[in-house]
């Protein structure tokens, strides 16, 4: 019987971590390339980002969506997307936090529910309380 290791499961683990991060990174590159994104006080567009600063954003996202129990690669990357098209402190505004808190529905399925209970109103709200500052406290948080 094969058995696998923690040590080679860490190994797979590190490698399934890199290719998403790439894969999600080429993503933005292709799918949103003229997003606007405000980092501290500078604003420019996804396609501008240099690589290696987009994937320490994009890491850090995903870091940050793990806080509220979400595993699955399209659950992260769905958050991460939201971040980065709405605002980084999406998770702000109140009836979006509390429906990636609800304990009644499990954490990946939770980005599925905001369709359902959202408005475009709510979004323009999110939009309008957009915090660059978000961006820095990521970093320092997911250090």
């Amino acid at each position: 019987m094969l058995k696998v290791r923690t040590q080679q499961m860490q190994v797979f683990q590190s490698v399934a971590e890199t290719a998403f991060l790439h894969k999600l990174v080429e993503y933005f590159y292709q799918q949103h390339p003229q997003v606007a994104v405000q980092i501290g006080d500078s604003l420019t567009v996804i396609c501008q980002i240099p690589e290696k600063e987009l994937k320490i954003l994009v890491a850090n996202g995903i870091t940050y969506a793990r806080t509220y129990g979400i595993t699955s690669e399209s659950s992260l990357a769905a958050f991460v997307v939201l971040m980065f098209v709405t605002a980084p402190n999406f998770d702000d505004h109140p009836l979006i936090k509390r429906l990636l808190e609800d304990e009644k529905v499990a954490p990946n399925d939770r980005i599925d529910s905001f369709w359902q209970h959202t408005t475009e109103q709510n979004w323009q709200v999110v939009k309008q309380n957009y915090n660059s500052k978000a961006w820095q406290n990521l970093k320092k948080e997911n250090k």
